[in-house]
C-alpha cells in the first residue's frame, strides 16, 4: 500500500482577537486527546485561565494513537 503525505498549513485570520492557543468561539482553549485503544486520555491541557477540560471526543476511538482535539469550556464558578 503506496502512503501519500499531504502538507498542511495553518491558516491565520489576521482580524481574529484570540491568541493563538484559543480554540471556538470563547476562546477558552482545546483538549488534545489520544485514544489508547479502549478509551481517550487527556495528551495536553491547554485551557486558558477560567477555563477547564471540556467532555471528551464524541466518536469512537478507531485506532491506538489517534488524537482528537476539544474545545476547553467555561470553569464552573
Amino acid at each position: 500500500m503506496m502512503m501519500q503525505t499531504a502538507i498542511v498549513r495553518p491558516v491565520r485570520n489576521e482580524n481574529s482577537s484570540a491568541p493563538p492557543h484559543s480554540s471556538g468561539p470563547e476562546g477558552f482553549g482545546y483538549t488534545l486527546w489520544r485514544f489508547d485503544g479502549s478509551e481517550w486520555q487527556i495528551k495536553k491541557n491547554c485551557a486558558v485561565d477560567g477555563a477547564t477540560v471540556g467532555p471528551t471526543p464524541s466518536v469512537a476511538g478507531e485506532f491506538v494513537g489517534q488524537l482528537r482535539a476539544t474545545t476547553c469550556v467555561a470553569a464552573a464558578e
